[in-house]
């Protein structure tokens, strides 16, 4: 019962703490903006696991790099934790987190560390943009409306390629406005 307690209450502490999911005003260029790595992966393995001390249900998720489009990635793996998932009985539901699934390459917007040393999403869901080839030209584009980035139209269906010029605009005008 303690147990049960304990569970709830992270759960609220991390709610209360959490930004909301279901809906943000933040246009793509904003999150890539709040990004520290913006980085193009490839997924591996998911696996999910009961946290003993808290008694939460966690979803490792494991990444190989493909590419970093903004910020350095330390080697070639990109290892996530999230909060959420089913492991045997236990189950901890949580909306706003993406899913991952092994194979299915998308480019991520990566804030700080946390204190336990995995990468946090930023805006949860919508700091993944899940990838897709055509099968006709073999480009991959992402399958997700982006807003206001640079030389962009607001559409479905933008490529990889100018998604990435987009980001090292972004990058660039950063770097102007510090100076």
């Amino acid at each position: 019962m303690a147990r049960l307690i304990l569970g709830a209450a992270v759960v609220c502490l991390w709610a209360g703490a959490a930004p909301a999911t279901t809906f943000s005003n933040k246009t793509t260029r904003d999150l890539v903006n709040m990004a520290e790595r913006v980085c193009c992966v490839r997924c591996e393995g998911v696996e999910q696991r009961l946290d003993s001390a808290s008694g939460l249900v966690f979803t490792h998720v494991r990444l190989r790099l493909l590419e970093d489009m903004k910020g350095r990635t330390e080697g070639t793996v990109v290892e996530l934790r999230l909060i959420g998932g089913r492991a045997g009985n236990a189950v901890t539901e949580v909306d706003g987190m993406p899913k991952f699934s092994r194979g299915r390459e998308c480019v991520l917007l990566l804030g700080k560390d946390n204190r336990l040393g995995y990468p946090v999403l930023v805006s949860a869901r919508r700091g993944v943009f899940p990838l897709k080839r055509d099968k006709k030209t073999g480009e991959r584009h992402l399958e997700c409306i982006v807003t206001a980035m640079p030389g962009l139209p607001e559409a479905r269906r933008v490529t990889l390629e100018r998604f990435r010029e987009a980001v090292k605009r972004i990058v660039r005008e950063a770097r102007k406005t510090r100076r």
